[in-house]
């Protein structure tokens, strides 16, 4: 009986060694991760086998950091990027982590719509012979922004409730939302929606900046994603922290008090 405490014994030292270890090696993983995210100003996090979802900020005046979210998918040797990080510097530094962290080539990329927190750096990726995909209305509205201008446009995407097969992911125009020129990306085989600006954290108090959008349509497309993507395992807004369908119902929720706000002040 003592031979049998004393192994019992040794063996839970052995698990408890090994949990400590564990521990620790996840809390310097993540220091070098928070290491290297406040050196570059992008983080780079893997969210499923083969994607990532990366990070990067804008610093307002008053000292505020606001994340922005892009994607990066896997096909086969080579990536795709959803997204440009905020603004040509940054698309740079985004575009170094890529190769320090994955060790891939980017050979495709996609803007979702025309505002600086998705193009900003779209000369930077052309520059390095990676074509940029956007909406048709995308290449209008970049050149009316004064934002650099993609070089490829989907052929089929002109007309709401459409979508393309794009390598491995689909590229889907649902309608007009927070911006008029709005694209959302599915992966089917991971099940992984990237709502970009069209959906919202759930650490969002509003629906945020509308006014190159339709908020009436937001509404509507918001309802056709909660239904046509029920089935998502992670949803990844624009902005704030990665989630599960739960951040459709919370857009649909501000919408509604959006709208309902706004219908308010008409009648007074």
């Amino acid at each position: 009986m003592k031979i049998f405490y004393f192994y019992l014994c040794c063996w839970l030292c052995i698990v408890s060694f090994s949990a400590q270890a564990k521990t620790e090696l996840a809390a310097t993983e993540s220091t070098a991760t928070e290491s290297l995210a406040k050196e570059s100003g992008i983080v780079i996090q893997e969210i499923a086998e083969g994607v990532w979802t990366h990070t990067s900020y804008y610093h307002y005046p008053n000292g505020v950091q606001f994340p922005s979210n892009g994607l990066i998918v896997k096909e086969g040797e080579s990536l795709i990027l959803v997204d440009t990080a905020w603004g040509e510097i940054k698309t740079l530094q985004l575009l170094t982590q890529i190769k320090k962290q994955i060790n891939l080539p980017v050979h495709h990329a996609v803007v979702t719509h025309a505002h600086s927190d998705r193009a900003a750096g779209v000369d930077v990726l052309e520059a390095q012979g990676i074509d940029v995909w956007a909406h048709p209305l995308t290449k209008t509205l970049t050149t009316e922004h004064g934002l650099p201008v993609p070089n490829k446009v989907f052929k089929g995407l002109e007309q709401s409730n459409s979508q393309v097969d794009f390598h491995n992911v689909k590229v889907l125009f649902l309608g007009a939302g927070h911006a008029m020129d709005n694209l959302i990306v599915w992966l089917p085989g991971q099940k992984i929606l990237f709502g970009g600006c069209a959906v919202r954290a759930t650490s969002a108090k509003s629906v945020g900046n509308v006014k190159h959008g339709d908020a009436h349509s937001w509404l509507k497309i918001t309802d056709n994603m909660a239904k046509q993507f029920s089935h998502a395992k992670l949803v990844v807004p624009g902005h704030g922290e990665v989630g599960g369908t739960e951040l459709l119902s919370h857009t649909q929720t501000l919408l509604h008090v959006y709208l309902n706000s706004h219908a308010l002040n008409k009648r007074l």
